[in-house]
């Protein structure tokens, strides 16, 4: 992307688009790092101003975070940060996961849909490609299981929650060391958060919710039973 000129309307999403990945999963960016406007413009070879809106975007995200007369900067959540953010994530989701067993919302379709994503996701993860490229590709595949089933359920508004906290809970994690085990261990269980949307079993898809959010990060992981 680095030696792309755009040019086209979406300029500032495409740049908001390369700037989450880069602070999500490239190792690029740490917390509390300053994140410089001329310098990604420069880098990108563009103008500022579609940098000033793709970085105003990620502050809505929260992926950012505005500091008048100083700049802009990766935020620095805490312990109690990434707990707050993890529960509010689980609150919302574990409501989606019920309105789709009550209201009996996946179809067998949607089901094989679901577990070729996990494929993809699993076949990604025990790999060979380097682990910056399975980190990036699980990534992708990991929420694009998530948002379908957000997408399914029909509530716009918590579509749009989940999407940002799950950039922030990643955020709040991302000085964590994820290993090759932790993502195939993480991949695998998306397997049984199908099983048990498909039994409508309720309480153990919410388990394994937890289960699967905790699974990349190294404080907690160890402590999943």
């Amino acid at each position: 992307m680095e030696n792309r000129n755009f040019t086209h309307e979406s300029l500032s999403q495409k740049v908001a688009e390369f700037l989450r990945e880069e602070i999500l999963w490239s190792g690029k960016y740490h917390k509390g790092q300053h994140v410089e406007e001329s310098e990604i413009a420069e880098r990108l070879n563009i103008s500022r101003a579609p940098v000033r809106e793709a970085l105003r975007e990620l502050e809505n995200q929260g992926l950012l975070i505005y500091v008048p007369r100083k700049g802009t900067f990766i935020p620095n959540f805490d312990h109690d940060d990434m707990m707050e953010i993890l529960d509010i994530r689980y609150m919302i989701e574990s409501r989606v996961f019920e309105i789709l067993i009550k209201k009996d919302m996946l179809t067998e379709e949607d089901f094989s849909n679901l577990r070729k994503i996990v494929d993809d996701m699993v076949a990604s993860a025990r790999s060979d490609e380097p682990m910056e490229k399975k980190i990036s590709a699980f990534s992708e595949y990991d929420i694009t299981f998530h948002k379908y089933l957000w997408e399914t359920s029909g509530r716009k508004w918590s579509n749009r929650i989940l999407r940002d906290l799950y950039y922030q809970l990643r955020l709040a994690m991302m000085q964590d060391l994820i290993m090759e085990q932790d993502i195939e261990l993480s991949a695998v269980m998306h397997y049984d958060i199908i099983d048990s949307l498909k039994h409508k079993d309720l309480d153990r898809a919410k388990k394994m919710l937890v289960k699967h959010i905790l699974s990349l990060n190294r404080e907690y992981s160890d402590n999943i039973s």
